[in-house]
Formats: C-alpha cells, sequence, structure tokens
C-alpha cells in the first residue's frame, strides 16, 4: 500500500487525506483527513487515531480536496478505545 502525503510549502506541515473502508458509513463519504509527524529517523509517524473528517462534511459552504485514488485503503481505520478511570 502506498499513501500520498502532501508538505505545504509555507509552512512545512504534512498532511495526508485518505479513504478506508468506513467511508460513507461510520465516517464522511469522501474521506478523511489526517496531519503527519516526521519522527528523528527520517519516517513518518501516521497515527490513525488523529483522522478527522474534513469541514465540508459539516458545512457544505466548504470546498474540500479530495482523496486521491491512490490512497484508498481497504481496512477500516477505526480509532483505539481505551478506559479512562
Amino acid at each position: 500500500m502506498a499513501l500520498t502525503v502532501y508538505r505545504d510549502t509555507m509552512t512545512g506541515e504534512l498532511f495526508l487525506p485518505f479513504q478506508d473502508a468506513n467511508a460513507g458509513g461510520e465516517t464522511y463519504g469522501a474521506g478523511r483527513y489526517l496531519e503527519v509527524q516526521p519522527i528523528e529517523d527520517g519516517r513518518l509517524l501516521i497515527d490513525f487515531n488523529y483522522a478527522y473528517n474534513p469541514y465540508c462534511a459539516y458545512n457544505a459552504e466548504w470546498a474540500c480536496p479530495l482523496p486521491p485514488a491512490s490512497t484508498g485503503i481497504r481496512y477500516e481505520a477505526q480509532l483505539a478505545a481505551a478506559e479512562v478511570q
């Protein structure tokens, strides 16, 4: 599987738009977004627990970029659940 990560040319921040098997069911049909974090050894930390629906999922006035077909994930990227005491 290959994921396409985009870098903001002004800020250097990394962005991953993706669509997984939850799209159109439990999550927004066009896909979700994720901010990616570089780690010290040159790799990227991709934590799907921080995935979020784009603004256009909540407001038709927003125009959101669609994830490219290459970032289609065949699996459900579900949040990990933890019990807080």
